[in-house]
């Protein structure tokens, strides 16, 4: 969630962990709760308590990592809801994935331009 910033939406958390690489991301999540880390907002919205544990929390993983984390977090996203209909919140947080990790585009194998 922390690369997702202060806040992400449940539909996206729903939707990547739809994926057999972020099955796991619920059950991470649903621990922060109980652990009082993130807490629900307004409907459908999960926010760290504070700027400084979801920096924390993004700081987990490493600095030489970062990028193409974005980037397999965005097109894991896009995979799961392509042609899906999934709304602005969701297409807006592929988008921001994959644009935080773009340098990682001309160096995917997977994707034909």
């Amino acid at each position: 969630m922390a690369c997702f910033g202060i806040c992400t939406n449940e539909s996206v958390i729903g939707y990547l962990s739809g994926s057999a690489d972020y099955s796991g991301v619920r059950n991470g999540l649903e621990g922060a709760l109980s652990d009082g880390f993130i807490e629900k907002q307004r409907e459908g919205q999960l926010k760290f308590v504070h700027d400084k544990v979801r920096e924390a929390a993004y700081n987990l993983i490493p600095d030489s990592d970062k990028k193409q984390f974005h980037y397999d977090l965005g097109k894991a996203l896009y995979s799961i809801c392509n042609r899906k209909g999934v709304g602005d919140t969701v297409s807006l947080a592929i988008a921001s994935q994959i644009n935080h990790g773009k340098e990682w585009i001309l160096k995917d194998k997977d994707l034909s331009i």
